[in-house]
């Protein structure tokens, strides 16, 4: 507050003027998709003072450093990196401080192969010199993680030949005359729902999903009912 004869210290904030003619909003994005933000990239904007409604906006900053914690935070912290996304179109009722979200669409894919994100798993592949899987003999042996939880294959052991090398893939299970067989892919875009598949797989073919425990505790070999009740196609 100003009053008059009083004497202010220099840099003491007397008042606040917003300029509402272009709103924009600072969003933190994680280190790990920072990346892909660009500037220009289309945004959907949500006010939580403005519920059921979104607004159209675009990228037009990009943080170069990693927000600083605060002091006296303890505990691990998320990197995160500071995104201005300025709303393309009027906003009634808007003030300066409200709490927002921004999704950034950072790339759009159309008439491709996807899968659902439950139906990708991570195994660990043997292949050999010319890059091609090796068939590893299976234990049909099972054993449990603990109390309550589900069934996992013990894998049997086998030395690596001169060539051969072992790494983790991603892939999917494919449904392949009543059994389930591994199929590692070739992933690209990542939307809220489905995966890109840039190789691997082709439109038609039968992917295995459900809970996250039943496709991570499937192996090459076990026995697949299908439900037709439910049965889906890989989409694009």
């Amino acid at each position: 507050t100003a009053v008059i004869g009083t004497m202010n210290n220099a840099g003491t904030v007397l008042l606040q003027l917003a300029d509402m003619s272009i709103i924009q909003a600072e969003v933190e994005v994680d280190e790990t998709n920072i990346p892909s933000v660009q500037f220009g990239q289309k945004a959907k904007i949500t006010i939580d003072a403005i519920p059921d409604k979104s607004f159209k906006g675009h990228v037009s900053e990009i943080g170069n450093s990693p927000i600083q914690a605060a002091p006296g935070a303890t505990g691990t912290q998320a990197t995160n990196f500071k995104v201005v996304v300025i709303l393309d179109e009027v906003v009634p009722d808007v003030r300066p401080g409200f709490t927002a979200t921004a999704d950034i669409t950072t790339a759009t894919r159309k008439e491709v192969v996807s899968v659902p994100i439950p139906a990708v798993a991570v195994r660990e592949l043997v292949y050999d010199a010319n890059g091609q899987i090796v068939k590893e003999p299976r234990n049909d042996k099972r054993r449990r993680g603990g109390s309550g939880s589900s069934m996992e294959p013990v894998a049997a052991a086998a030395e690596l030949k001169p060539g051969q090398t072992r790494k983790e893939s991603e892939g999917v299970f494919l449904v392949r005359d009543g059994r389930a067989e591994f199929l590692p892919i070739k992933m690209g875009v990542a939307g809220d729902k489905y995966f890109e598949v840039l190789s691997g797989l082709t439109i038609g073919d039968e992917v295995i999903t459900g809970p996250y425990n039943s496709v991570r505790a499937m192996a090459d070999g076990d026995p697949v009912k299908v439900d037709n009740t439910k049965k889906g196609r890989l989409g694009g």
